[in-house]
């Protein structure tokens, strides 16, 4: 196959806006209460290598499938993604999302590539699982919140980059774009930023974007909807449901717990704005999201 790379070329603060993260990286088996499952791709990306059997994805009226020796990007979206009952697979899930919360890349569909086309991202995956598993043999998921001292820290991130690099020139060669690109106002990537270092806990923070930015509320949701097709207080909530989605799926922490760290007071209050924001309540939210699921 004859790879064909474009690159976008942005200033080096925009690139360094981007939010990256591994959440989880798993080699093996799927696990039986994976194989068949109802799944939110939405945030963030779901890649695996088909290493035995098969799995199907659909979603929207679409079916993708790949089989032994071949790369799933999961769809972006709720779909159901089915395996064989003998299927292992190198499975990661990871971030990587420009400051409004838009994935890498643009597009919605699923992408299937075959293993011998892209032999790096297979290398730059099993170097990055080995890593990980050496130092956390035991853990699927809530990866990012382990202890780890800064000079592991700094070889996994040299192994993130490099699976990084490699996604890049695959989606690229596939036709993929770039979601955004391009020059982009400096008080935006600071409200973006202000917006994800404030704590989660605390109220909505109005004051320190005025002083971070210099400009209005009204003058900056203005500036910020345009840019990223969101406000900053949308923003804010989507950062505090993404929260409460990852301690709900990957913690044993209660209802009442997870919503005192998102500001609630009352477990009543948390369980009424989740199931406003995703229509399911907290308690079955979880139920449908068994911790241990691997896929």
């Amino acid at each position: 196959m004859e790879i064909t790379t474009r690159h976008s070329q942005s200033p080096l603060y925009r690139w360094a806006s981007l939010r990256t993260e591994l959440l989880w990286i798993y080699d093996g088996p799927v696990m039986p209460e994976a194989r068949k499952v109802l799944s939110d791709h939405s945030m963030g990306y779901w890649v695996w290598l088909v290493r035995r059997g098969t799995v199907q994805v659909e979603m929207e009226g679409r079916t993708w499938k790949a089989g032994a020796g071949q790369w799933m990007v999961s769809p972006q979206g709720t779909a159901n993604q089915e395996f064989s009952d003998d299927s292992r697979i190198l499975s990661i899930h990871f971030r990587c999302q420009w400051p409004a919360g838009d994935n890498l890349f643009g597009g919605r569909e699923a992408i299937v590539w075959s293993a011998r086309d892209f032999p790096r991202l297979e290398k730059s995956a099993t170097s990055l699982c080995r890593l990980v598993h050496r130092h956390f043999p035991r853990v699927r998921l809530t990866l990012s919140e382990k202890a780890i001292d800064f000079p592991v820290f700094l070889r996994f991130e040299q192994r993130l980059l490099q699976w990084l690099i490699d996604f890049h020139e695959a989606m690229t060669a596939s036709g993929r774009n770039l979601a955004q690109a391009g020059d982009c106002d400096d008080r935006l990537l600071r409200a973006a930023h202000c917006l994800h270092e404030s704590p989660l806990e605390d109220a909505f923070p109005a004051d320190r974007l005025q002083r971070e930015t210099g400009l209005g509320r009204a003058h900056l949701d203005r500036l910020y909807w345009k840019e990223f097709g969101v406000t900053t207080r949308e923003y804010w909530e989507r950062l505090r449901q993404e929260s409460a989605v990852r301690n709900l799926e990957s913690t044993s922490l209660s209802v009442k717990e997870i919503g005192y760290q998102l500001g609630f007071k009352q477990a009543s209050h948390f369980t009424k704005w989740f199931s406003q924001r995703t229509g399911l309540t907290p308690k079955s939210y979880r139920e449908q999201a068994p911790q241990k699921r691997v896929a």
